[in-house]
C-alpha cells in the first residue's frame, strides 16, 4: 500500500509532534557567520525550569551565557543543572550563547571538539533538556542544527547543508559542522584534521583496517560503516591530552596542545584505537547503564586491545606482549591502591571512575587467564553476554557474571557473581586474589 505525499507528511507530522511532546523542549544548535555558537531552548508550554539531562560539573554556568539578564543556569541539589528566569517567573524560551572549546568533562564527553581548520565536532547529549526535571524515562529530544552558507552538517554518516532537524535519543551522537568533507572507504566514513602528523595519520591508515578485520573475526562483524573523527585543537594555557570515546556507529579522537602530537608513542596510540574500536565490536551488551558495573565494558576494551595488539604485532601469547605486561602490571598497582583503604568498590568506582580501567582489566585478564585454561576465552564469555542481552537480559555487571556459569570453575563463577551483585563485598580481597591467579610475569 502506498500514502500520498499529502497523507505521508501529516502521518509523519503525527508522529514527530508525539515524539516531541514525549519531552517538550526543542534544541536549536547554531553557528553564525562569524564562527559564534548559539543554543536555544523552547518548550511547547510554560515552564519554571529547563533542566539539562547531563551534569557531570557546574560549567554550563561559566561557559553559557544567557542572551537575557532574565535568566540563570543555577546547580540544583548539587546534582543537576537547571535555567530559571530571576524573578521566579515562568517561561517558553532561552537563548545562551555558548564557548566553543575543547573541555574535559568528568564522566562525559566534551561538547565541543575543534578541528585546526575551523571546523567543529559537537556531542549532541550535552544539549539535551527537559521540562522541569529530567527523568530516567526521558530517551527523545527535538534537534536542530542550523550552520553559515558554505559549511557541512555531517550527522549519522549523512552531510546536510543550511539546517537539518531531528529526533535525537539515547546518549546522542556526535555532529560535525564546519568546511570539511568525509571520506568513506571499505572500513570507515571518516574525517582526520589535516593537523595530525603525518606519522599518526599513516599509523590510523596501516593499522585501523587491521583492528577492524581482527575484531571482525573474532566477534559478530559490523553491519555498517562507523564514521571515524580526528580532531586536534591547540591551547593558550600550555595544557594538553587526547580523549578518545565511542558513540552508536562512531569513532572519535581529539588531540589537544602541540605536547599531545610531539613524540606520539605509536604503541599507546595502537592501544587507544584499538579500545575504542573494541567497544564498537561489544554490541548490545556494551551498553552498560549502571556507573558501578563500567568496569565490565571498559575492563573488556582494555583486554580486548592488548589482545588485538599482541597478535597483530607478532605475538603469539598474550602474556608474552611486553607493552601488555606493562599495561596490567599498571594497572594492577592502581587498581589495589584505591581499594586498599576503601573495600566498598561502588564506593571507590564512584569517587574516580578510572578503576573501572584498571580493575576492569585485572578482572576481566584473570577470566581470560581461567577461561584460556578451559578451552574458551574472553571473546566466548563476550558473545554468550551479548546473546542473553539480545534475549532480553538487562547490560549489567550481573548479567556478565550470570553467563559465565558454565565457563568458568564453580569457585570463580560464585566470586565473581558475589562482586557482580553485592556492592558490601570487601573487593579488596577479591581482587588481590585474581592478581595472584595471573601469570607471574605479568603481575610483578
Amino acid at each position: 500500500m502506498r500514502l500520498s505525499g499529502q497523507l505521508m507528511f501529516l502521518v509523519l507530522s503525527c508522529w514527530a509532534l508525539q515524539a516531541f511532546a514525549s519531552n517538550e523542549i526543542a534544541t536549536v544548535l547554531s553557528k553564525s557567520e562569524q564562527g559564534n555558537w548559539r543554543a536555544q531552548f523552547s518548550a511547547t508550554q510554560p515552564v519554571q525550569q529547563i533542566a539539562f539531562q547531563r551534569s557531570p560539573d557546574s560549567s554550563r554556568i561559566k561557559r553559557w551565557k544567557a542572551r537575557s539578564p532574565e535568566f540563570e543556569i543555577l546547580r540544583i541539589n548539587n546534582e543537576f543543572e537547571a535555567v530559571r528566569r530571576i524573578d521566579g517567573q515562568p517561561f517558553t524560551a532561552v537563548e545562551f550563547d555558548l564557548t566553543p572549546t575543547y573541555i574535559a568533562l568528568p564522566k562525559d564527553y566534551a561538547p565541543f571538539s575543534p578541528f585546526s581548520d575551523g571546523g567543529m565536532l559537537v556531542h549532541s547529549g550535552r544539549f539535551f533538556a527537559c521540562a522541569e526535571r529530567c527523568v530516567d524515562a526521558t530517551n527523545q529530544w527535538q534537534f536542530t542544527v542550523r550552520a553559515p552558507k558554505g559549511d557541512n552538517i555531517i550527522v549519522g554518516g549523512v552531510v546536510h547543508f543550511n539546517e537539518v532537524s531531528w529526533l535525537e535519543h539515547d546518549s546522542g551522537q556526535n555532529i560535525y559542522v564546519g568546511k570539511g568533507e568525509p571520506i568513506a572507504d571499505h572500513h570507515f566514513i571518516s574525517l582526520i584534521d589535516s593537523q595530525l602528523p603525518p606519522a599518526l595519520k599513516a599509523l590510523m591508515a596501516q593499522k585501523l583496517p587491521k583492528i577492524v578485520a581482527y575484531f571482525a573475526e573474532k566477534m559478530p562483524a559490523l553491519t555498517y560503516r562507523p564514521s571515524l573523527f580526528a580532531s586536534y585543537s591547540t591551547t593558550d594555557d600550555g595544557s594538553y591530552g587526547h580523549q578518545g570515546g565511542t558513540l552508536p556507529g562512531q569513532i572519535f579522537m581529539h588531540w589537544y596542545g602541540k605536547q599531545a602530537i610531539a613524540g606520539l608513542d605509536e604503541h599507546n596510540t595502537f592501544w587507544f584505537f584499538a579500545h575504542e574500536i573494541a567497544h564498537l565490536y561489544q554490541g548490545p551488551a556494551g551498553t552498560i547503564e549502571p556507573l558501578t558495573d563500567a568496569w565490565v565494558h571498559e575492563g573488556t576494551a582494555e583486554l580486548f586491545a592488548g589482545i588485538a595488539y599482541a597478535e597483530i604485532n607478532g605475538s603469539a601469547q598474550l602474556f608474552q606482549s611486553k607493552l601488555f605486561q606493562s599495561k596490567l602490571a599498571t594497572a594492577t598497582a592502581d587498581c589495589l591502591r584505591s581499594v586498599a583503604t576503601q573495600p566498598n568498590y561502588h564506593q571507590v568506582a564512584l569517587a574516580n571512575t578510572r578503576v573501572h580501567y584498571s580493575c576492569g582489566l585485572l578482572i576481566v585478564t584473570a577470566l581470560h587467564h581461567e577461561l584460556t585454561q578451559r578451552d574458551s576465552d574472553i571473546f566466548q564469555l563476550w558473545q554468550a553476554f551479548n546473546h542473553a542481552v539480545a534475549k532480553g537480559k538487562p547490560a549489567t555487571a550481573t548479567t556478565f557474571a550470570e553467563v559465565s556459569k558454565p565457563l568458568l570453575s564453580e569457585a570463580s563463577f560464585l566470586k565473581l557473581t558475589a562482586f557482580a551483585h553485592n556492592a558490601e563485598i570487601n573487593a579488596q580481597q577479591y581482587l588481590q586474589d585474581l592478581a595472584t591467579r595471573i601469570p607471574p610475569a605479568v603481575s610483578r
